[in-house]
Order: structure tokens, then C-alpha cells, then sequence
């Protein structure tokens, strides 16, 4: 049987109690149903992951570029992990709540399956937000368990950053006695070898060749000042002796006493007493003006002694500093291979104490870089079953049901209820419809069936 739109409509018209009674009785079964079906709650807490947050004991300004995907994944695996897991189940009492003839390992597995069955992890599209939200049949239950997920992968999470800092710490501190000792021994040594060889200091050949340099200088200041001094001892010596100033004084007092004494013979006699002291005050200065040569001439030779006396001294010392410098020279290179073993000895040393210091550091950071932004708190309406869907689907499959209730039964005791369905049913046209007038008192107009 073919039914157009206009011929199911004429029977729903017909039929519309039958198709309520059974839509109304679909519905009341869909509604006992959901009733009947047990009740579990949902807790819901949420997290906000600070995906910028950067290690506070990490002196690097460089910043790579943060995949937030990725961290978002596995942020969600660590809550998931069976550390967070079975630390849920113990805290929250479900290994307690078995019997404890069981083993233990078998209840905290059965516990953790449990919390495991009703956790669950969902983040939006282009969220930092996690929500953990468990499912139990008690509300308090669901709420006490989504806000001890939340705690817990807080607290792990901490662990998980501090936990590999303190091992590292642990071994650095160990290392840093032997390298140390190492160290101390390079230092010893370098020390020791210092003081074998009279060495202070580690640029040593530096300082003799500046000694070196010094000696050269001085050794040709010596030169010229003995040649001259040679000069002044040879043929130019008596210009020398009668430029000096006492030279020249008794010279001048010589030649007074002289003209005196000239002056005095013209008048006295060579026995006159006044004659005589002057001839006697004339030898004299002459005495003092040839010893005042003598000794001018005594000093220009002792000068020019000294002189080659200093000059030969510094070439000595040149030559005894030259034949140091060549001796030291295979010295200085040992010596500069021990510095530099001493300097990589100190340079390991004060890289395993800062990374010491570093691991240390880390090994106490008690923050996590998730905050709790939402408590779970204890739900008042079940999240399953869905009561409103429930009756949704309820009203949606009785009105699906009374449909087809009616059409069939049209099928089963077809009638005819329009123009169009006589006109199919007897393969006849019809020329008119005659429509009845009315009724008053019905919400549905009664047609009058044809023949």
C-alpha cells in the first residue's frame, strides 16, 4: 500500500489516540528505564598549565620555542601514569575499603583500576586548561577523588623536576673531592718545581729578559762613560786637571802671591823679614797647587778604573744572565706545562661546583608550573544516566512509535481517506470531492468516507 503525505495525515487524524496511547506508553517505558538504571556522579576539577613559565635556576636567556601540543600530552600521560594513579588509590581510601585478606599488591592493583576506570583527562582546543574528572556512584566520592588527581599530579610534579636535580647533585657533590684533590696535587706540584728552581711567579723568562734588557742599557751607559774616563786619563788629562776649580783658585792665588813678591824685591832686599815671608807664603801655595794637581790627576785615573771596573762587571752579569736565560729556558717550558695542567685542574673543579650549585638549586624548587584553577565540588545531579536526554529520547521514540503504530496499522486494515487514495484504490478518476460540513462540538474535522 502506497500512502502519500496527505493519507497519513488523514490517519494520524483518525488513529491520534491509538497513536498517543502508544507513544505515551513508549515513553513511560523509556522514563522507567532511566530511573531504574544506577546513578553515578561526576567531579570535576580543573588545571591551568603555565606553559611560559621557564626554570628559575637556568641562567640561559635563550628560549626555545614551546610546543604546547606536546606538553599538553604529556602533562596528560603523567597524570594518567601508574605513580599518580595508585597514589590516588591509596589516599583516597580504595585500598583500605578491600579485604585485607587479599594480598596487597593485588588490592592496590584493584583499587587503581578503579580510579583508573572513572579518570578522566580532557583539555579544550587550544586550551592550557586540564579538567580531571572522576566518575563514581558517590557524589562525595567523585568530588574527594577529582580534587586528590589534582593535588597529587601537583605534588608529583614536583617531584618529578626535583627528584633528577638531587641525584645530580649527589653525584657532582661526589666528584667535586676527587677533582678537588686533583687540583691540590697539580698545585703541589707546580709549587714544588717553583721552589726547586728559585721561581716565583709564572712569567719568569718575561721578567729575566726585562733584567736582561736593563743590564744591556747599563752596560752601554758603562761603555761610554769608561771610554771617557780612558780619554780623560790619556793625552786631554792636564786640561782636565787645570779646569778643576781648586786647580784654578791656587793658581790664582799663586800668581798674586808672585806679583807681591815681585813688587817687594824692587824695594827690599832678598833677607828682609817681609822678603822673606813672602817667598815663604809663595812656596807654599806652590806646594798646595802641585799637590792639588796630583790629586786631581789620582782622581782622573782612579775614575777611569772604576769606570772599567763597572764595565767589565755588567758584561760579566750580561753574560751570567745570558747563560740564565738559556738555562731556564727548558725550565720555563716545564713550568708552563704544569701551569697549564694546574689551570684545567681548576677550570674542572669550578665547572663541577657550579653545576653542583646548579643541581642543588633545582633539586629545591617546590612549585609546580600547574595552578588549581577549579575545586571539584560534590555534584547534585548525576551525570549518568542523562535524565533530560533520557526523556528526550523518550518523547522522540513515542512519537516515532504512535507514527508507526498507524501506518501499520493502515496497512494491516487500509482505508480510504482521500480523492487521491479512491482514485488509487479503484483505478478510477475523480471528478469531485463533496467535503461534509463541519462538526461543532470536534477538534478534528471528520471526513465522510467514500464509497
Amino acid at each position: 500500500m502506497n500512502m502519500n503525505p496527505i493519507d497519513l495525515l488523514n490517519a494520524l487524524r483518525a488513529r491520534w489516540r491509538v497513536a498517543a496511547l502508544v507513544g505515551a506508553i513508549l515513553f513511560l517505558l523509556v522514563a522507567i528505564a532511566a530511573f531504574l538504571q544506577p546513578r553515578h556522579y561526576m567531579g570535576t576539577s580543573s588545571l591551568l598549565l603555565d606553559l611560559s613559565q621557564t626554570d628559575p635556576t637556568d641562567s640561559s636567556t635563550e628560549q626555545g620555542r614551546v610546543d604546547t601540543e606536546s606538553i599538553i600530552g604529556t602533562q596528560t600521560d603523567v597524570i594518567r601514569s601508574a605513580k599518580v594513579i595508585n597514589a590516588v588509590a591509596r589516599e583516597a581510601g580504595f585500598v583500605d575499603a578491600l579485604p585485607k585478606e587479599m594480598p596487597e599488591e593485588a588490592r592496590l592493583q584493584q583499587a587503581a583500576a578503579r580510579v583508573r576506570k572513572g579518570l578522566s583527562v580532557n583539555t579544550g582546543r587550544q586550551s592550557n586548561v586540564l579538567q580531571l574528572q572522576f566518575l563514581d556512584a558517590d557524589p562525595v566520592v567523585a568530588a574527594k577523588v577529582a580534587n586528590l588527581a589534582a593535588q597529587i599530579y601537583m605534588r608529583e610534579q614536583v617531584e618529578l623536576r626535583a627528584s633528577p636535580a638531587r641525584g645530580s647533585a649527589k653525584w657532582f657533590n661526589e666528584q667535586t673531592e676527587e677533582v678537588r684533590h686533583r687540583y691540590e696535587l697539580a698545585q703541589k706540584k707546580l709549587s714544588d718545581f717553583q721552589r726547586a728552581h728559585d721561581i716565583i711567579g709564572i712569567n719568569r723568562m718575561d721578567l729575566e729578559a726585562e733584567k736582561l734588557k736593563n743590564l744591556s742599557y747599563h752596560l752601554t751607559q758603562a761603555q761610554a762613560e769608561a771610554a771617557a774616563a780612558r780619554s780623560k786619563a790619556g793625552a786631554g788629562s792636564v786640561s782636565d786637571i787645570e779646569g778643576s776649580l781648586i786647580v784654578q783658585n791656587l793658581q790664582q792665588e799663586v800668581a798674586t802671591q808672585a806679583a807681591r813678591v815681585k813688587e817687594l824685591s824692587k824695594t827690599l832686599g832678598p833677607n828682609h823679614p817681609t822678603m822673606a815671608a813672602a817667598n815663604a807664603q809663595l812656596s807654599e801655595l806652590q806646594s798646595k797647587l802641585a799637590a792639588a794637581r796630583g790629586s786631581q790627576s789620582g782622581a782622573v785615573r782612579a775614575n777611569s778604573v772604576a769606570a772599567n771596573r763597572r764595565e767589565g762587571d755588567l758584561k760579566a752579569n750580561m753574560a751570567a744572565q745570558e747563560d740564565r736565560m738559556i738555562r731556564m729556558s727548558d725550565v720555563q717550558d716545564q713550568l708552563m706545562v704544569m701551569q697549564r695542567d694546574v689551570d684545567a685542574a681548576r677550570q674542572t673543579y669550578d665547572t663541577v661546583r657550579q653545576r653542583f650549585n646548579e643541581a642543588a638549586l633545582k633539586s629545591q624548587i617546590s612549585q609546580p608550573n600547574a595552578s588549581l584553577l577549579d575545586e571539584a565540588s560534590v555534584p547534585l545531579l548525576p551525570a549518568t544516566p542523562n535524565i533530560p536526554l533520557w526523556l528526550v529520547g523518550g518523547v522522540a521514540l513515542g512519537l516515532i512509535g504512535g507514527v508507526a503504530f498507524v501506518v501499520l496499522a493502515e496497512i494491516l486494515n487500509p482505508r480510504v481517506r482521500s480523492a487521491s487514495g479512491l482514485a488509487r484504490a479503484t483505478q478510477v478518476d475523480v471528478i469531485t470531492e463533496l467535503m461534509p460540513a463541519p462538526a461543532m462540538g470536534g477538534w478534528f474535522l471528520k471526513r465522510q468516507e467514500a464509497a
